[in-house]
């Protein structure tokens, strides 16, 4: 019975996951009316920088998405998933607005950046991992936020794969917000034990 207790899995990012498969599976019709894109929100269409975040340009990049939420849900996060709907919204925002200040961008789609910031979050609040595994993974994915920002990083054979650019500036930024979340659960348990 330990071994089940220890070893379920949350449900929230199996949703997400199926959520991005199934508009994998809709295509074109879904990136085109989801995706970020800037001509579109002057047309007053504001959904899409919220939206941007569940369309992915096809099966490769839909796969590699759903496996970062497969490792959320494996993570077991502590919280609610109402904190961790917010924290989607609130990253995908800040996203959105990184992405459209950035004039080489035409259109933008996919959870990459939002899951940055999950992972960091989830990775320190797991239910199972021991506390040196928490700040590991933690650190782990800080530093390959901080090498896709160097002249050493390349995107050309992950492009290749999913068919696009990789926009590490997503990663960054998600990444980020998921540090102040760290941050934030540092300070609030500092205050608890003094």
């Amino acid at each position: 019975m330990l071994f089940f207790k220890r070893y379920t899995i949350a449900v929230w990012p199996l949703l997400m996951a199926v959520l991005i498969l199934l508009l994998t599976a809709v295509g074109d019709v879904a990136q085109h009316s989801l995706r970020l894109d800037s001509m579109a929100l002057k047309n007053g269409q504001w959904w899409r920088l919220l939206t941007a975040h569940w369309v992915h340009l096809g099966w490769a990049h839909s796969a590699l998405n759903v496996g970062g939420f497969l490792l959320l849900a494996w993570l077991q996060p502590k919280g609610s998933w109402k904190l961790w709907l917010i924290f989607y919204v609130v990253a995908s925002l800040c996203i959105s607005a990184v992405l459209l200040s950035d004039q080489r961008i035409s259109f933008y789609m996919g959870a990459s950046g939002v899951l940055h910031g999950l992972l960091i979050v989830a990775s320190f609040t797991s239910k199972w991992l021991e506390p040196w595994r928490q700040y590991s993974m933690v650190l782990f994915i800080s530093a390959k936020l901080v090498w896709e920002q160097t002249a050493w990083y390349s995107d050309e054979s992950l492009g290749a794969i999913i068919g696009g650019h990789v926009a590490t500036n997503s990663h960054l930024v998600g990444g980020v917000c998921g540090l102040l979340v760290v941050v934030f659960l540092l300070y609030k348990n500092r205050q608890k034990t003094n």
